[in-house]
Formats: C-alpha cells, sequence, structure tokens
C-alpha cells in the first residue's frame, strides 16, 4: 500500500442507530472466541512488563546518579523512569502487535495461535522499538510537566495525553498492516479520525463504560478485603486475605480480557476503515464505526 495516500471508507448515510460500543464488543468477543489463548496474551505481557521496568529502573537511576557527580536527585530518577518506561513499552507493544497479528489473521481466514503471533511480532522488532521510543518520550515529557508545572501541569498532562491517545488509537494496527514508520503511522491514525465524525471513540467510551462494570465488583471486593486485613478483628483476617487474592485474580482476568478486546477492536476498525476485508463482523456495526463526514 503506497505510503502517501490511505484509502478511506465509503460514504456511509447515518444508518442502523445501533448501540455501537456494545454491538463493537458484542462482534470482537465473537471473534476473539475462536482464538480464546489470545485473552492470555495482555495478562503475560503485564508480568513481563513489570520485569522490564523493575529490571531497567536502577541501572537507568545509576546512570543518571553517575551523570550527576553521584548525586541523588531527579536526574537520576528521570533517567530511571525513562529507562523503565522504555521496556516496559517494548513489551507491551510486542504483544500488542501480536494480538494484532492475530485479529488480522482471524479476518483474512487464517488459523491464529498466541505462539505464532509472537513469533510472527518478531520480525516486527525495529518498528516495536522504533515505535516504543517515540511513546516513551511522549509519556516522560508529559510526566515532566506534570512534575514542574503543578496544577496546570496536571491539566496540561491530561489533555496531552487524552490528545496522544486519541491521535494513536490505531496506530499499531497501521504498523503491522502498513510498510510505514512510526511518525507516519501517526498521521494515518489521526487521518483515519479526522476523515470520520470520530464514532468510533464513542464505541471506545462506551466500551471503557462496559469495562468498568467488570472493574467495580472485583475492585469493590478488594476494597472489602483490605478493611478487613487492616482494621478487622482476627477472625475476620483470613477472610479478608482469601477474598483479596480472589479479588485480585479477578481483577487480572479482567484487565487481561478488556486487553485483548480493546486491540481486537482497533485491529478490525482499522480494517474496516482502509477496505480490508473483515469477514465475520456485522458490516452495519462497522459501518457505523466510521460514518464519513460527507
Amino acid at each position: 500500500m503506497s505510503d502517501t495516500e490511505a484509502p478511506h471508507p465509503e460514504r456511509v448515510e447515518p444508518g442502523s442507530g445501533y448501540p455501537l460500543g456494545q454491538d463493537m464488543l458484542r462482534a470482537t468477543f465473537a471473534l476473539l472466541r475462536q482464538d480464546k489463548q489470545m485473552f492470555a496474551l495482555p495478562f503475560i505481557g503485564m508480568v513481563f512488563g513489570v520485569i522490564a521496568a523493575v529490571a531497567l529502573f536502577f541501572p537507568g537511576y545509576g546512570i543518571g546518579w553517575f551523570v550527576n557527580d553521584q548525586h541523588h536527585s531527579k536526574l537520576a530518577y528521570y533517567t530511571g523512569a525513562a529507562l523503565s518506561g522504555f521496556g516496559a513499552t517494548v513489551v507491551s507493544v510486542y504483544f500488542q502487535v501480536a494480538l494484532v497479528i492475530g485479529a488480522n489473521q482471524r479476518a483474512d481466514g487464517g488459523e491464529p495461535t498466541a505462539t505464532s503471533c509472537l513469533r510472527d511480532a518478531r520480525t516486527y522488532w525495529k518498528k516495536i522499538v522504533a515505535w516504543s521510543l517515540v511513546t516513551a518520550t511522549a509519556g516522560l515529557v508529559l510526566q515532566v510537566i506534570h512534575d514542574k508545572l503543578g496544577f496546570l501541569g496536571s491539566v496540561l498532562n491530561f489533555v496531552g495525553g487524552l490528545a496522544w491517545g486519541i491521535a494513536t488509537y490505531v496506530v499499531v494496527p497501521v504498523l503491522v498492516t502498513e510498510d510505514v514508520g512510526p511518525l507516519t503511522a501517526v498521521r494515518r491514525s489521526t487521518r483515519v479520525l479526522r476523515d470520520t465524525w470520530g464514532t468510533s471513540l464513542r464505541t471506545a467510551v462506551k466500551g471503557n463504560i462496559i469495562a468498568f462494570g467488570f472493574w467495580l465488583v472485583p475492585g469493590a471486593v478488594l476494597v472489602f478485603a483490605a478493611v478487613l486485613v487492616f482494621t478487622g478483628p482476627p477472625a475476620l483476617v483470613v477472610i479478608g486475605f482469601v477474598l483479596a487474592v480472589v479479588s485480585g485474580a479477578a481483577l487480572i482476568a479482567v484487565a487481561s480480557v478488556i486487553g485483548a478486546a480493546g486491540t481486537y477492536a482497533r485491529a478490525l476498525i482499522y480494517r474496516y476503515a482502509v477496505a480490508l476485508p473483515t469477514p465475520g463482523i456485522d458490516t452495519r456495526v462497522l459501518a457505523d464505526a466510521f460514518r464519513s463526514k460527507g
């Protein structure tokens, strides 16, 4: 596909009035039910991401400490945070790429497995590293703004993070599907949203509301368990620990499911936006997700 112009979806008139968030999640889970192994990838990615972050923070901190004449300072902290964030981002992007590969293969009629997708994702290592560097740098800049400017920094951090999230909504599917670099991928992602009504964002918002519902119950149970453990009588401490373990496991499971579904959904929405086949997905749902401005 040419790097000059991404194909645009055909004009779609306002149509079905479907509740887009629910329908997109339903369509996504219908696809994921054929690829149940993929639900494990976000959890595995979280584990390795934490390991990478911890393993790289201390060398980074040490570099900053040495450069600053062996004094503990914000330079050492930011150096550690930068290296830590970069490592965690590389892991996160790698597993996102694997999920997008799985979504693409399933949409094209293939039979992806978690192992094959992780193996195929390694062939994108240059793009993974490049995009991780860009997004980790953006995150570090926003964090510095937050730390340096007080309340204004918090506002700018929130607005900047929101804008960055919108602009990069389908960057990973672009990187996997097209022969482009990270900066061009950001422009592609922005163009997809610019050339539509942005109904995909409404889909994301509704999806997040549904996700919040799944988070709410185990989260509330975890808070209750913490209260029992730290303030309850000895007889209830054991019950608190059991509830904490169960609710913690439930939160991890929810995070993994939502992570897989979110990545699959972005991959499928992008495929529709650039006129790639989306078999197994109700075309009315995807047509509503990208209505042209016209």
